[in-house]
């Protein structure tokens, strides 16, 4: 009979561990049923019991950045400088066309409040890169791009370190880590190149560098440093990073047009044309189609 009662104690107790809420659940519970002061102070109460804990950080973090953002609709004759977001054309009482878009703007020192629990909670975990991300996302939602930049040139130091044992969400080690973590690199390089802001070109450039430094077998690293460097007009820091891209992989034609473009770019002209002409013999229709394009335009062929 003992041995009956500790069997179904122990399955008792292993099916409240599988159904058990966790923290971060509780809280994220309270909070979207509007029970904010009561989600604050449970925050509160957790990290009395267990300050290093890095979800309650990623919670803190997160409950400040919403409360921080705030929505204004706007309705204008026309688009603010560089804007990129979503918008609609509309025409008002006259006839005249305007616009109506978003922006999100944020409250400065809500943010400074996520910050602050952000790099507390990186204090105790600086191995989690998904918080280093967040925060680095964060100072891109408000355009802080310099400051994002910071960000990802700490992880990026931190990646000779950590490289292997990056971890994320719930403290699980990252996946592919080499994968995601170029991904992610990338993909701040192509929001960046996406503001069409000229300020965060030179950002682009530096980060670029960094990423083929650590990454000098990945032909994506070279692309970034040379498209970054063809934004800032660099036109031969450009072309050396498009060739040294495209002779560790002969089969990518994203960067032989860019290299063909840069060369042309420079006046040579016969280089470019040998490019084009490669490009033109590709198995990809499209690549094909837009390599005649390219030598009808400039080759007259």
């Amino acid at each position: 009979m003992k041995k009956r009662i500790a069997v179904l104690f122990t399955l008792f107790f292993v099916f409240n561990l599988i159904f058990a809420e966790t923290n971060t659940e509780k809280f994220w519970n309270l909070w979207n049923s509007d029970n904010y002061e009561e989600a604050t102070e449970f925050l509160e109460k957790w990290e009395k019991k267990n300050k290093k804990d890095p979800e309650l950080y990623v919670c803190y973090f997160n409950m400040y950045s919403m409360k921080a953002s705030n929505e204004q609709m706007h309705v204008e004759s026309f688009l603010p400088p560089n804007f990129n977001g979503k918008y609609i054309e509309a025409q008002n009482e006259n006839g005249d066309k305007i616009y109506i878009y978003s922006i999100v703007e944020y409250d400065d020192d809500l943010c400074s409040k996520a910050f602050e629990y952000i790099d507390k909670g990186l204090s105790y975990n600086p191995k989690r890169l998904d918080m280093h991300f967040g925060k680095a996302h964060l100072y891109f939602l408000r355009e802080e791009y310099t400051k994002q930049a910071d960000v990802i040139k700490n992880v990026l130091a931190l990646n000779k370190k950590y490289k292997e044992s990056w971890l994320w969400s719930n403290n699980e080690t990252v996946k592919s880590a080499n994968v995601v973590f170029t991904q992610s690199i990338h993909e701040y390089i192509l929001k960046w190149y996406n503001t069409k802001n000229p300020s965060v070109f030179p950002l682009m450039k530096e980060i670029s560098l960094l990423y083929v430094e650590q990454y000098p077998n990945d032909v994506i690293a070279y692309n970034d440093v040379g498209i970054s460097a063809l934004l800032i007009n660099d036109l031969e820091t450009a072309k050396m990073y498009f060739q040294k891209g495209y002779e560790l992989d002969s089969s990518d034609m994203l960067l032989l047009g860019n290299l063909a473009h840069v060369c042309f770019s420079l006046g040579e002209i016969e280089a470019s044309y040998n490019y084009y002409k490669i490009m033109a013999e590709s198995e990809d229709p499209d690549t094909r189609e837009y390599a005649k394009n390219k030598l009808t335009i400039y080759f007259n062929e």
